[in-house]
């Protein structure tokens, strides 16, 4: 393209009528329209207009031309060749409405008050570093290459409403690094490539009403590390914007807004769909300043919001998630500082990950959440949970299937629950849960073990279940140690009971050696069916003559003797801090009757257990069994 400097150059490359026209109008300070102002689709004489005649209207003309304040506007013409003002600075407002472009524009570097190219066909724009002291408007544009404003400075707006980004590479526009004043709009646009905003500073909000964007790449909007003051906005905000945008917004690629910074994401009733990435909407790392609205959304692909910071509520309701490669939502180590609602979710595929993240509130329905192996809850925090708190069915479930990972248990999430029942009252239902993750934290283990020694694992493990039952049963794992007095109680039945049968058949005897080696014993224990009974008075001799009970209480032999109680020998046997003195006057007999052979040999299992079922209440009412 030649450059020209003076109207003398004009002149002689005899300006056609078009661009006489143009020249004329840019004179007096108004628009140019050519034709019928559409945008053509062909070259035509009366609409041609050489990119060096325009370039030099542009740059304000000369002194012999003198160009009016409000620089050039063209609608409808075709420009032809390259149009080249870089390093430029343009004279008034650019405006290049409805024109076709025949070849690429370029204007690196370029100083304008502001650009229109609303209705034009272009083939690629390079506007690298350009500044626009107003806006950048692109309504209704189409493209068949990239538009780069890569680190422009936009003093207004950037505005591609309806525009049509139809490029031969991946990349349908990028600003990368560009601050821009005002809002940037992409509402209806129509785009095969990415748009790249990386690193951009908005100063408004970004808009992407019902855009639809496909790419070939990964990413079908990527603004990672941008500023978005007042957020992004993938849907209607109102019933007057529902009423101009038809269609809902819809991409297919990722939407990246890792380690960006933004006033807020709302992408209520949008469609979500990855490529080869994975991820449909990604936020790590990010800071949000406001809400984050994901409802009525449809995504296939991971949802991406691990490590974001989000300062209003976080928002899942009436959505669909799947993704058959990974996660459908991670939200691992995300802080959400209102509510995070989780309702009316329909999970088809994929994990929902909420490891270590922290929400103020957690408002859901425990029956929206995935099954085990695909919801991951360790690490995850609540400062309280909205709605009635219990330990229903549905909550157990909750907390059992988020407490695996890889077949492994992990207590936290049902520590992390007692913690809030407590917090807020519910004393009996946090022992609860806590006697549940006791329960499966030692199953698992069991099961671990199983794993990783098979051969140990059988004697190691009767030994655990065994250990395991008796502490469930006998304290409820420290969280219920009165549990120990009923274990105690049984114990003592359990002694009472053969105590008695074994005191009725006669298998008892005096527990002094003194006292078994005398004649009298002798001949009473070959003689009588209950010596022991006869010798302490409570019965008659066999041979006793005109002799009445009282009568033989006062000169029985054993009389004076530790009378005997099945009663007090329970607990005696039983319980071995007390001492009735049963066990150091009666022993049973293990010749004398089958009563009083398996209290023999069962008061020493019983008085083991006795000794367990003590120690272990007494560690649990103590805190020596922890029950956090």
């Amino acid at each position: 393209m030649a450059i020209i400097r003076t109207y003398a150059d004009v002149l002689a490359l005899e300006p056609t009528a078009a661009e006489t026209q143009l020249i004329e109008a840019c004179k007096a300070g108004e628009p140019c329209e050519l034709g019928d102002g559409t945008c053509p689709t062909e070259p035509s004489a009366c609409r041609n207009v050489r990119a060096e005649i325009l370039r030099y209207l542009i740059l304000g003309g000369c002194e012999d031309c003198e160009m009016d304040i409000q620089g050039v506007y063209l609608i409808g013409g075709c420009i032809i060749d390259k149009l080249n003002v870089d390093y430029a600075t343009a004279h008034g407002a650019t405006q290049l409405e409805n024109c076709l472009f025949q070849s690429n524009f370029d204007s690196m570097q370029t100083h304008f008050k502001m650009i229109s190219l609303s209705g034009s066909t272009l083939k690629t724009w390079f506007g690298q570093g350009a500044t626009f002291e107003g806006g950048v408007f692109l309504r209704d544009t189409n493209t068949q290459g990239t538009i780069n404003l890569h680190s422009a400075t936009i003093g207004g707006q950037l505005a591609c409403e309806g525009a049509n980004f139809a490029p031969s590479d991946q990349t349908a526009l990028t600003a990368q690094s560009a601050k821009i004043e005002g809002h940037v709009f992409f509402r209806s646009v129509n785009a095969s490539g990415t748009i790249s905003l990386d690193g951009a500073n908005i100063g408004g909000l970004l808009g992407l009403e019902g855009a639809e964007i496909t790419t070939s790449g990964l990413y079908a909007i990527s603004a990672s590390d941008a500023h978005i003051a007042s957020g992004v906005v993938l849907h209607p905000r109102t019933a007057a914007e529902q009423g101009e945008i038809k269609a809902p917004f819809y991409c297919a690629g990722e939407i990246r807004l890792n380690g960006a910074t933004i006033g807020g994401l709302y992408a209520q009733l949008t469609t979500l769909n990855a490529t080869d990435s994975g991820q449909s909407l990604s936020l790590g790392g990010a800071k949000v300043l406001g809400a984050v609205r994901l409802d009525g959304c449809n995504s296939t692909g991971e949802i991406l919001l691990a490590g974001s910071r989000i300062s209003g509520r976080l928002t899942c309701e009436k959505i669909q998630i799947q993704n058959v490669t990974g996660h459908a939502f991670n939200g691992k180590a995300m802080r959400v500082e209102h509510s995070f609602v989780w309702k009316k979710v329909e999970h088809i595929s994929g994990a929902v990950s909420l490891n270590g993240a922290h929400v103020a509130e957690l408002d859901d329905h425990p029956d929206n959440w995935p099954d085990r192996e695909a919801l991951f809850l360790d690490g995850f925090t609540y400062d309280r949970i909205k709605g009635t708190v219990s330990t229903s069915p549905a909550r157990m479930d909750w907390l059992e299937s988020g407490s695996y990972f890889d077949g492994e248990f992990r207590p936290q999430p049902y520590s992390q629950y007692a913690k809030f029942l407590n917090d807020t009252g519910h004393d009996e239902d946090a022992r609860r849960v806590l006697f549940t993750r006791e329960r499966l934290r030692r199953a698992s283990a069991r099961a671990q073990r199983r794993k990783t020694n098979p051969i140990l694992a059988l004697p190691l493990n009767l030994w655990a279940w065994f250990w395991d039952t008796l502490v469930r049963l006998v304290v409820g794992y420290g969280h219920y140690p009165f549990n120990s007095v009923a274990a105690l109680a049984f114990l003592i039945i359990c002694t009472i009971i053969p105590a008695h049968f074994a005191w009725e058949e006669g298998s008892f005897a005096p527990n002094a050696a003194p006292v078994i080696v005398t004649d009298y014993w002798s001949a009473l224990a070959s003689t009588d069916p209950h010596p022991a009974a006869v010798w302490a008075g409570d019965r008659l001799p066999k041979d006793a003559q005109d002799l009445t009970l009282p009568d033989w209480q006062t000169i029985a032999p054993g009389r004076d003797w530790e009378s005997f109680n099945r009663y007090a020998y329970g607990f005696d046997v039983v319980i071995p801090i007390i001492d009735f003195g049963q066990t150091d006057a009666w022993a049973p007999s293990t010749t004398r009757g089958p009563w009083g052979w398996h209290l023999w040999w069962g008061r020493w299992v019983l008085s083991v257990m006795g000794w367990i079922v003590t120690a272990l209440g007494a560690a649990a009412i103590t805190g020596i069994i922890r029950r956090d």
